[in-house]
């Protein structure tokens, strides 16, 4: 489990690995998302920017949960957004975003059994591209 601080917040990301995804939406709380991504670092940039868009009232989703997705998938169609990056069996990222994400997450993964695999930073010029991607919303 990787932890970064955002002002008072935290945003808590693990690795996990799911034989089925049915069960995991209605057990997510209003503040995780899960998505199956490359890496883990693009997922936390695309909450950094979901919660900065509610902020400033830039948002395009509803919920940060849902505009989480847009960044990662660059569209401002959230049924494309899933499709593309929503969670999938295999490996997914699991994302935990508020003051106390660190522990969220860790009740989340005990409660539901979940093993965690480590985390592999990504090569930076491949963290930039997704960067860029996730960013791309804002001009959208």
């Amino acid at each position: 489990m990787k932890v970064v601080k955002l002002g008072k917040h935290e945003i808590a990301i693990s690795k996990i690995v799911l034989k089925d995804v049915s069960w995991i939406f209605e057990e997510l709380g209003d503040n995780m998302q899960i998505a199956s991504v490359e890496c883990w670092e693009q997922l936390v940039f695309a909450t950094i920017l979901a919660l900065k868009s509610f902020e400033r009232g830039t948002n395009k989703a509803k919920t940060v949960k849902g505009e989480i997705l847009l960044r990662l998938a660059g569209t401002l169609q959230i049924g494309e957004a899933i499709k593309k990056v929503g969670a999938k069996k295999g490996e997914n990222f699991i994302v935990a975003f508020g003051q106390n994400a660190r522990k969220t997450l860790e009740d989340f993964l005990k409660k539901n059994s979940l093993k965690e695999i480590p985390l592999i930073d990504c090569d930076v010029e491949k963290v930039k591209r997704l960067f860029e991607q996730a960013a791309i919303v804002e001009a959208l």
